[in-house]
């Protein structure tokens, strides 16, 4: 029964992909690093779909990658999305590394590394593009650190530009006590035993904690097959960018040169709202905040259409999006 239910819902989320014109694809980065990633055709490799009969190139659509947080398959965390935004822009939803196909050999497990590996994937994208990022939760870690990379590769006159940028639910200024604070709110020793669960148990605390209204009744061989597809494996590798975090943030947080929509559940819990003003003021003046009702971690998911309008009216103010957007 679980394993139906699981896998039904995982070709669910990939047919909104699929419907929104995504494909599956992977790059090798680098000599260590290989990315697995869902994009439209004109931002693959040898894509020929940016010319018409007769060799005329199209105009380019601006760029949005989308970076997952902790959990299952990206194409769980942004189904909501790609449809709304697919209108408007080309996609490109990488698979981070230590989560599902994408792999590396390299010893750095760091969000900045994670953010080096996006860029050198951004990188192959024909020009001239505007690129904007969007992450969240770990993966608003991994789009600060991309957007700065990418700024730079982008005065170094790669063809296009650094858009806008939008983190949801990411708490940039996390540290250990943050840490402590939530495996205690998770009745566990570690926070990584509530963010990479063992056993269904934990998988229940950390779904309680994560929406603001969780399921009220889960069967256990769900449980079970959820915990089998989407936290065991290369579980090791995710305790180690849990650990990451922690070690990379001796750096100072600093206004970006983009203009940052911070985007917050209004009953978080595993990063609670005040955290949300604590980020806006130290990313500066450029960075706005919008907190969204009723929800908690994942607003993007348990009110898609308001996330939604917020995010195109952020990203395409000449052309605001009513709240009919679906």
């Amino acid at each position: 029964m679980g394993f139906g239910v699981v896998s039904i819902l995982n070709a669910v989320f990939r047919r909104a992909f699929t419907s929104a014109g995504l494909r599956p694809s992977s790059a090798a980065v680098d000599a260590d690093t290989t990315l697995h990633f869902w994009a439209h055709p004109s931002l693959l490799p040898n894509s020929k779909s940016n010319t018409k009969n007769g060799g005329t190139k199209q105009q380019r659509r601006p760029v949005v990658v989308l970076i997952h947080g902790f959990g299952p398959d990206p194409t769980w965390q942004w189904a909501s999305q790609v449809g709304p935004l697919s209108r408007h822009f080309d996609l490109l939803v990488p698979t981070l590394l230590f989560f599902g196909a994408s792999t590396t050999s390299a010893p750095d497990r760091s969000d900045a590394f994670q953010a080096a590996a996006i860029a050198a994937l951004v990188a192959g994208v024909e020009g001239p593009r505007e690129v904007h990022v969007v992450g969240t939760s770990y993966g608003g870690l991994v789009a600060y650190h991309l957007a700065r990379a990418l700024h730079v590769q982008g005065q170094g006159g790669g063809g296009w530009r650094v858009g806008k940028v939008a983190l949801c639910s990411s708490d940039l200024a996390k540290g250990p006590e943050d840490d402590r604070i939530l495996a205690a709110k998770g009745g566990v020793a570690e926070v990584t035993d509530l963010m990479v669960p063992t056993d269904t148990k934990a998988l229940r605390r950390l779904m309680d904690i994560c929406a603001h209204g969780p399921p009220k009744y889960l069967p256990e061989c769900l449980a079970r097959e959820l915990l089998r597809k989407c936290f065991a494996n290369q579980r090791e590798g995710k305790i180690q960018l849990i650990k990451g975090i922690a070690t990379g943030h001796g750096f100072q947080i600093a206004p970006l040169p983009q203009e940052v929509l911070i985007v917050w559940g209004e009953f978080d819990q595993i990063f609670p709202v005040e955290k949300a003003h604590k980020v806006k003021e130290k990313l500066g003046e450029k960075a706005t905040l919008e907190i969204i009702p009723n929800t908690g971690h994942l607003p993007q998911q348990e009110d898609s259409k308001l996330f939604n309008q917020i995010l195109l009216n952020f990203l395409l103010p000449s052309l605001p999006i009513s709240t009919s957007t679906k």
